[in-house]
């Protein structure tokens, strides 16, 4: 019979679209159960409007990370519903951030373990002083869920902007974003440890803005020699984000993640 997972997904429109997808490929034999985030009810002024063809996340669930979403899934597990529907396994799947990290006299980081491993044990303990009797889950986008894409070029940043760059050109923009971003946002100190990403002189600089960042700022089809796109190419996690989660291998990156996904994914995989 196949698990019932219930899963408890960061509150952002990359998870809601993509997430599912992306764990599947972990466990295709499991029942994936997204709990968090859900899809807002349109009113009827929503239809009519420009939000008709828009999904939006719940309001009090958008934006649900950290603490808050603990606290979410401690309130959900005590509902009546949660009972009733006979869960096999909890999932919770947030965003590190800037947790679970020491910084070093350079001003850079690198991840704390331990930190890692008593936030797990703190979880588990809250969980089960509310009634949570089945196993628990924890799986880290670390540092955000950017990583996992940085972790799978080909299949992210690598292809996504197929529908508007022809071949020729999305293998020069391609090519020429991978190296800006090894060489100017991870830089030597996180190309090969990503997951610590990313103090720099002791300030915490997001990721997912880096690269949003970089990409309306410069011209990466500079210096092609070929026919000029006709859009330009930005990232936005509710047009692009989820549709790269879903399309990313989950072993690409397990290759690159060894910290904050790896114990995870087995777990998954083992169910």
């Amino acid at each position: 019979m196949k698990k019932r997972i219930a899963c408890f997904f960061t509150g952002g429109y990359t998870e809601l679209y993509g997430m599912t997808q992306f764990l599947k490929k972990i466990n295709g034999e499991a029942d994936f159960i997204k709990l968090t985030p859900t899809r807002e009810r349109k009113s009827k002024e929503d239809i009519r409007n420009r939000a008709r063809h828009m999904e939006m996340i719940s309001k009090r669930e958008s934006g649900l990370t950290g603490k808050k979403l603990i606290d979410h899934v401690k309130n959900f597990v005590q509902e009546e519903r949660f009972k009733e529907e006979r869960y096999d396994v909890i999932l919770i799947e947030d965003d590190k951030d800037d947790r679970f990290l020491t910084i070093q006299a350079d001003g850079t980081a690198t991840i704390d373990e331990k930190e890692w491993e008593t936030f797990k044990q703190e979880v588990q303990e809250q969980l089960q002083k509310v009634g949570v009797t089945i196993p628990i889950i924890m799986i880290m986008a670390a540092p955000e869920v950017e990583a996992w894409f940085l972790a799978d070029w080909d299949n992210s940043f690598g292809q996504e902007y197929r529908q508007i760059l022809s071949n020729d050109q999305n293998q020069y923009f391609s090519t020429k974003f991978r190296i800006h971003i090894n060489e100017e946002i991870l830089t030597e100190r996180y190309k090969n440890d990503i997951e610590s990403y990313g103090y720099f002189d002791s300030q915490y600089v997001k990721l997912s803005e880096r690269i949003q960042k970089s990409l309306e700022e410069i011209d990466f089809m500079d210096g092609y020699s070929g026919e000029y796109p006709t859009e330009s190419v930005r990232y936005s996690k509710t047009k692009n984000g989820g549709r790269m989660l879903a399309n990313i291998d989950p072993q690409s990156v397990l290759q690159k993640c060894p910290h904050c996904f790896r114990e995870g994914y087995y777990k998954l995989q083992e169910l």
